[in-house]
């Protein structure tokens, strides 16, 4: 299988407006053919989005991180007014320079363990770019995410806005929220389409490619949310 250069099957605008509406449409084409563009047309994208929120979401992040600081019982007076210090000279060239950083570090690491799971649970052999560019292709879900969530954020002045159980429960710093906060509607849409697409690429079936996500997923969301706990704020 030749796996460099821009796919023909279909068009790029075409395989990025097909994640949200006929996401196997997308995946075939890239198990067929893939090129760098693949990966990097998405990530772009999710870039771009993420740069233009930075003006809105950067003074609500700020003053949460205060707050957390003030609030603090971890801190003593002295550490907490270095902390603010930091929070308050931060250079918001900073925020411009970690979105690209962090989009790519992100895709990258659900890319290889995307791979690591096809080449070991479904019994598969793909080379890593067409998993990346699944990947990247997957994390289109983030655009919609932010463009619905970033106006939630500046008028309600948190970023801690859920889109899925969290909003049943009273908020608080428990394991068990903390859990319900990870179980949201966009992520549950990145999982999924995670899953249809390693299907695809591995010629797994459907149900079992899912499902081996959703396990991997919930796992690494057992480990975060109780790692949360461990947090100095």
């Amino acid at each position: 299988m030749n796996e460099q250069g821009q796919s023909k099957g279909i068009n790029l605008l075409s395989k990025v407006f097909s994640i949200f509406w006929e996401p196997s449409k997308t995946f075939k084409d890239l198990s067929e053919k893939t090129g760098w563009i693949d990966v990097l047309v998405p990530l772009l994208l999710i870039i771009i989005v993420s740069w233009v929120t930075i003006p809105y979401l950067s003074p609500v992040g700020i003053e949460m991180a205060k707050e957390r600081i003030e609030q603090s019982e971890r801190m003593n007076e002295t550490q907490k007014e270095q902390a603010l210090e930091r929070v308050e000279n931060q250079s918001p060239v900073i925020s411009y320079v970690m979105a690209p950083i962090s989009s790519f570090i992100m895709v990258l690491l659900v890319a290889l363990v995307m791979w690591l799971a096809g080449n070991f649970f479904l019994a598969g052999d793909r080379k890593f770019l067409p998993v990346f560019a699944m990947s990247a292709y997957a994390f289109l879900i983030n655009i919609p995410q932010t463009i619905i969530k970033t106006p939630l954020m500046v008028n309600k002045g948190t970023t801690k806005v859920y889109t899925g159980l969290a909003t049943f429960f009273p908020e608080s710093k428990t394991f068990l929220f903390r859990l319900a906060a990870r179980v949201d509607v966009f992520t549950i849409w990145k999982v999924i389409l995670l899953g249809i697409g390693l299907g695809i690429l591995y010629k797994s079936e459907k149900s079992k490619a899912i499902t081996t996500v959703l396990i991997i997923w919930f796992v690494y969301a057992i480990a975060a949310s109780a790692i949360g706990g461990l947090s100095p704020f």
